[in-house]
């Protein structure tokens, strides 16, 4: 049973990697025996995430990427591939926050929301995907959100991108299928990251979160990591086009 869990010479590149759910989801991979490509802005923080991969005892390679940028979009994924000889699973975990009332979006945040949680994680998806046409195979795990599948107040923009990774999951899944390429979303609840501090910070709304939450307690970037690895891994191997929350149960309720 193990071995249908283990990654050991598959090669993996995951973006959004130098803090939180991507960092975590990296390390993870590479303890599955996976080797991780990280890309992110965040080069500092990204050599440190590249750093606890090599301890590991897998190969790890450093990226640095705006993928607010098409042309760095695309280049993340040819350069792992240069860098690994091919690539087995790509992880696209980058994104940025943006609350703020409806009545109050403009031009401005909407181009911001749309280039930073969508715009490259579809090209990143369509330069891999022509990489995995060509091997025959491919995995790759979006990240979406609990946004994806539920209207959150204040949240109006980044739910629409979010909802937009969702669709393009289930899309690229049924278009890619027959050339033996998995693609999957992981849809977080309330996870304790940099982008949600300040929001849980405020002890009316952690204490509502944490009311509607079966299972009574925010959730953490390592929560996603099993779910991740065995999306990544043999064991997954019939599941596509689907959007798997991991919220303690939130959106049940």
């Amino acid at each position: 049973m193990t071995g249908r869990f283990s990654l050991d010479g598959q090669f993996a590149l995951v973006n959004g990697a130098s803090r939180g759910i991507g960092k975590a989801i990296a390390i993870g991979l590479a303890e599955a025996g996976a080797s991780v490509a990280v890309a992110a802005r965040s080069i500092d923080l990204l050599e440190e995430t590249s750093e606890e991969i090599a301890r590991l005892g897998v190969r790890s390679l450093v990226i640095s990427t705006d993928l607010r940028d098409p042309v760095q979009a695309r280049s993340m994924i040819s350069t792992s591939i240069a860098g690994f000889g091919h690539l087995d699973i790509l992880v696209n975990a980058a994104g940025a926050a943006l609350r703020g009332p409806a009545e109050e979006m403009d031009e401005l945040g909407l181009s911001e929301i749309f280039a930073s949680n969508f715009n490259g994680i579809a090209l990143a998806c369509a330069s891999a995907g022509q990489h995995f046409i060509s091997q025959r195979s491919g995995r790759i795990i979006n990240i979406a959100s609990l946004a994806s599948l539920i209207g959150v107040p204040g949240r109006a923009l980044y739910g629409s991108t979010k909802g937009a990774i969702a669709q393009l999951t289930k899309s690229l899944a049924v278009e890619w299928g027959a050339h033996n390429i998995a693609v999957n979303a992981i849809a977080p609840g309330w996870i304790a990251t940099d982008f949600t501090r300040d929001v849980l910070a405020k002890p009316d709304v952690h204490a509502r979160i944490i009311d509607r939450t079966p299972l009574k307690r925010i959730g953490t970037p390592d929560d996603l990591v099993g779910l991740a690895v065995f999306l990544a891994s043999p064991a997954s191997s019939f599941i596509t086009g689907q959007i798997i929350c991991c919220d303690g149960g939130y959106s049940a309720t």
